[in-house]
This record gives C-alpha cells, structure tokens and sequence, in this order.
C-alpha cells in the first residue's frame, strides 16, 4: 500500500503530539503532585503577575514560570527549579529542549514566530530557552506558522 504525503503529515503530527504530551505530562502531571501543589502555592503571586492570560493544562503555567524565571519570587524560583530538577522534567525534556538558541531552526522559528513573540514574549527575557518557554506557555494562542515552526523544531526534522 503506497503511503501518500496526508499519511506523512499524519505521522508527523502523531509524534508531535506524543512529544508534547510527554513535555506536557513532565510539567503538569508531576508524579509527585506535592511538587505541583508546592509549585502553584509558592508561585500564586507571580501567576497573578506573569501568567493571568495563560490556560492552565498541559503545563503551560510551569512553562511560563520558566519564561519569567528571572522576576519570580524567591520562593518560586526555589519551586520552578525543584519542578527543572524533578526526574519526570529531566527524563522528558532533552538537554537544551528548551533552547534553540544557536541551533539550525533559530531563524525560522523567529521569522515565523516574531509576532507571536511580540504579541505574548515581549516582556519576557532573551535566552536560556525563556522565548520558547513563553511560545510553549500560549500554545494555544500562537499563529499557525509559529505552531509549525516549533512542530518542525521539535521534531527535529
């Protein structure tokens, strides 16, 4: 049976899908669900600063956390790095995941991204992954270039 380019695309999406959900399920579904309940308690204050306009699921909150992490708290930031140095965060999330800072889907995740960047990044701080982090926090909100740019990049394709 001849496979057609829909039957490509559909793979693709498959295990974009099952990437995300397991980066999703590292960062919302915590094993330990003291570790999340600690998180969301620790860092109420700065959810209401940083995150009002963010859904909650799929780990979206933690992940804005990641990108605001340089004007959290310090008792969030102590939460947001026990979240980074959980086993189910470090087992899922590949070394420099959150950073394509330098890598070959840099600049067209920026030039399909810019104005979603603009629009929800803007006052987020450039590098160690934090632009990605807050593209990831409004997943659900990003252009459709933008979501295929970083689907490419998570792919690694």
């Amino acid at each position: 049976m001849p496979v057609g380019k829909e039957d490509i695309v559909r793979s693709i999406e498959m295990r974009f899908m099952c990437a995300t959900g397991l980066l999703a399920a590292s960062l919302s579904a915590l094993p330990n669900t003291a570790l999340a309940d600690n998180l969301m308690s620790a860092c109420a204050p700065d959810i209401a600063v940083n995150c009002t306009d963010v859904a909650k699921g799929r780990g979206r909150i933690s992940a804005c956390l990641m990108a605001h992490d340089d004007k959290l708290s310090g008792g969030c930031k102590a939460e947001v790095a026990n979240v980074r140095n959980s086993y189910v965060f470090k087992r899922y999330t590949p070394a420099g995941g959150w950073s394509l800072q330098g890598s070959k889907y840099e600049a067209g995740l920026r030039k399909a991204c810019t104005s979603d960047m603009n629009r929800f990044c803007a006052s987020v701080k450039d590098g160690d992954g934090r632009i990605l982090a807050c593209l990831y926090s409004r997943s659900n909100s990003v252009s459709k270039a933008c979501s295929s740019q970083v689907k490419m990049a998570a792919l690694g394709q």
